[in-house]
C-alpha cells in the first residue's frame, strides 16, 4: 500500500497552509518502521532538491509504503525535476522557521531536528553535491545537446552549490 505525505499529514488537496519537512519527520517518528534511516534519507532528498532546483516538492510528491501493522517506510523518490527558470523556493518548506527558502543554510539549520550530527550532515551534503557535479556528463550520456545542457545550467550551477562545497 502507498500513502502520500499529504494523506499522512491529513492535508486537504486545496489546503493553502504551508507544510514543512519537519512535519514529515514527526510523522516518521510516530508511524515509521525505520524512522532514523528514513529521516536521514529525507534530509538527503531535501539536499538534492535544493542543489538541482527541484521546486515541485509538494506533499503529493512524497510518500510512504506500508511496511507492517500501521508502520510505514519512505517511498522511493519520484517526480524530481530541475527547474532552471523558477524561483528557488520549495513547495514543502524545510521548516516553519526557514520558510520556503531553498538554501543550504536552511537545510543545515534543521539537521539537529532530523537528529543528524554536524559531521554526518556535511558528509551527506558532500556526497549529494559530488553526485550532482557530474550533471553535464550525465546529460551528454542521455544525448542532450550543448544547447539543452546550457538551458539547464541555472538549475545546477548556483550559489547553493557553492555553499555546499564550502561546507566540506
Amino acid at each position: 500500500m502507498y500513502m502520500s505525505a499529504s494523506t499522512m499529514l491529513d492535508v486537504e488537496p486545496n489546503d493553502a497552509t504551508q507544510h514543512s519537512y519537519t512535519e514529515l519527520v514527526d510523522a516518521l517518528r510516530q508511524n515509521g518502521a525505520e524512522p532514523a534511516a528514513d529521516i536521514e534519507e529525507l534530509w538527503r532528498r531535501i539536499a538534492f532538491s535544493i542543489l538541482i532546483t527541484n521546486v515541485d516538492d509538494h506533499l503529493r510528491n512524497h510518500g510512504f509504503l506500508h511496511a507492517q501493522r500501521g508502520q510505514w517506510r519512505l517511498a522511493p523518490a519520484f517526480d524530481v525535476n530541475p527547474f532552471p527558470e523558477r524561483v528557488r523556493e520549495l513547495k514543502t518548506w524545510v521548516s516553519k522557521e526557514t520558510g520556503p527558502e531553498a538554501t543550504i543554510d536552511a537545510l543545515m539549520s534543521v539537521a539537529p531536528y532530523f537528529r543528524i550530527g554536524a559531521q554526518r550532515a556535511r558528509s551527506i551534503l558532500a556526497e549529494v553535491e559530488a553526485s550532482i557535479a557530474t550533471w553535464r556528463d550525465e546529460g551528454r550520456a542521455l544525448a542532450m545537446t550543448a544547447g539543452e545542457l546550457d538551458r539547464f545550467a541555472d538549475a545546477f550551477e548556483h550559489a547553493e552549490r557553492e555553499a555546499a562545497r564550502r561546507l566540506r
